[in-house]
């Protein structure tokens, strides 16, 4: 019996189900991913520029990180960025829905090749040579050994994908770690002959 005397309490009203964890919303992470300055969280507005971890950001909140010596992150100079080479989205401003409310989660960028949106539905990527965005599908479909925008030079190096998951992301760090370590080989190569010239000098 219950405790006045009536009902009796199921189990289900004695024993407190665990609350369940809120799902991710993933249409808003995609779109702050996608849309907004991985550094200052401002909605992404030209000039933007990408790190070769496929991050996504405006140009003026990467100078004010590096103004700002006490920040420290990958980005150590501006040439650790490149500026992209964006396709406007003609499409966009067509994206309608029946009751005439515009959908925001439109993209303003679209593959050159394909016309596929920049959204983060598919995979995109940029060359870091010359900046151009073209998806996976351009790559896959048609391949090609020069950049599928500009016709310049690619190399598989230089191809990063944009906002790519943990394993992607891990890749990218992994490859610019030995991009950093051959250029500060490069450097000391250099300086080598410089300090057996100064010596062969002093000798003389």
């Amino acid at each position: 019996m219950g405790g006045d005397g009536g009902s009796i309490p199921r189990r289900c009203e004695m024993v407190r189900e665990k609350a369940k964890p809120e799902q991710k919303n993933k249409d808003h992470d995609m779109v702050g991913k996608w849309q907004h300055c991985a550094l200052s969280g401002q909605p992404l507005v030209k000039p933007i520029v990408a790190c070769r971890l496929g991050r996504l950001y405006n140009k003026e909140a990467v100078i004010q990180h590096l103004l700002d010596k006490s920040s420290k992150s990958h980005i150590r100079k501006l040439s650790d960025v490149k500026e992209l080479i964006l396709t406007d989205n003609e499409s966009k401003d067509k994206v309608v829905k029946a009751d005439n409310y515009v959908d925001h989660y439109a993209a303003s960028y679209a593959c050159p090749v394909t016309g596929i949106e920049m959204s983060g539905r598919f995979r995109f990527y940029f060359n870091f040579k010359c900046g151009c965005v073209v998806s996976e599908k351009a790559i896959v479909e048609v391949p090609s050994t020069e950049c599928h925008k500009c016709n310049g030079p690619k190399h598989e190096d230089d191809i990063i994908i944009i906002n790519g998951d943990e394993d992607d992301v891990k890749k990218l760090a992994d490859r610019l770690a030995l991009l950093r370590e051959a250029l500060k080989k490069e450097k000391r190569d250099k300086k080598e002959p410089k300090a057996k010239k100064k010596k062969t000098g002093r000798a003389r």
